[in-house]
């Protein structure tokens, strides 16, 4: 259960199913999305997540209905412009981080971004990550992963 403490990183595919209306997950991503946006958790976002964001909502091979990209960059603004929502960075010490964990988990090819999304939220003190890839992420630790409901 999230309470209003809760600080929750949100992962680039919940936001795209939050936009995605065609989605079998689109229900349950938005409306975690809304309870975020209306104050329930404090909701956050990376660069790295509205960028991916970014790429997979405007590419026919990934969505049904891909959004333009002004449909799409207005997307990403509402993200940055709203208040609700923290917008957490990587900041100075994140290749020091990227390498002690990967010390702990070794990885390969594309899963170093995620690692990456793992680090951000460790330099940023979040604990809790809301994905629909619970056990690609269970496996780095110190971070409580779910899925929306």
């Amino acid at each position: 259960m999230i309470t209003s403490d809760d600080v929750v990183l949100a992962d680039t595919n919940v936001l795209v199913y939050a936009a995605d209306q065609t989605s079998p997950f689109h229900l349950e991503s938005k409306t975690f999305r809304d309870r975020g946006r209306n104050g329930e958790f404090i909701l956050c976002v990376t660069p790295q997540v509205l960028f991916e964001f970014y790429a997979v909502i405007t590419d026919d091979k990934r969505v049904t209905q891909p959004l333009s990209p002004s449909e799409a960059t207005k997307e990403v603004e509402q993200y940055l412009a709203d208040p609700k929502i923290r917008k957490i960075h990587p900041g100075p010490d994140i290749g020091t981080t990227v390498v002690s964990l990967l010390r702990k988990c070794e990885v390969m090819r594309q899963d170093i971004f995620d690692l990456l999304i793992v680090a951000t939220m460790t330099i940023n003190d979040v604990r809790k990550l809301c994905s629909y890839d619970t056990d690609q992420f269970a496996r780095f630790g110190d971070i409580e992963v779910f899925r929306p409901s």
